[in-house]
């Protein structure tokens, strides 16, 4: 292979990792903040569920929310740390939990 096809190629390679990397951090921006939706009207502080692991332990191999992970993991962290609850507010439906049910709603 030619110099000049080496360096094409390496320079491909480098601009590949770049996007890749800036998507990467896309998507755990999104998940972030769409983990942070939900747990809104779930904890006082929604970085409380740092302590349940963060968003690394609720994301699969392809870096998706499993939601039954993190409900598992905020049971088992109010169970555990009940004052890190969010006061109960009265009305028909939560505010995290019809966002979820929006982007998760099949059509």
């Amino acid at each position: 292979m030619s110099g000049r096809s080496e360096e094409s190629l390496a320079s491909e390679a480098a601009r590949r990792r770049i996007e890749l990397r800036e998507a990467r951090a896309a998507l755990e921006d999104a998940n972030r903040m769409l983990l942070g939706v939900f747990l809104r009207d779930r904890l006082r502080d929604p970085r409380d569920f740092d302590f349940a692991g963060g968003l690394a332990a609720v994301l699969d191999r392809r870096g998706a929310i499993v939601w039954t992970r993190v409900d598992a993991l905020l049971t088992a962290l109010l169970q555990d740390r009940p004052h890190l609850a969010a006061p109960e507010e009265p009305g028909p439906l939560r505010r995290g939990v019809s966002a979820i049910e929006f982007f998760t709603a099949e059509t």
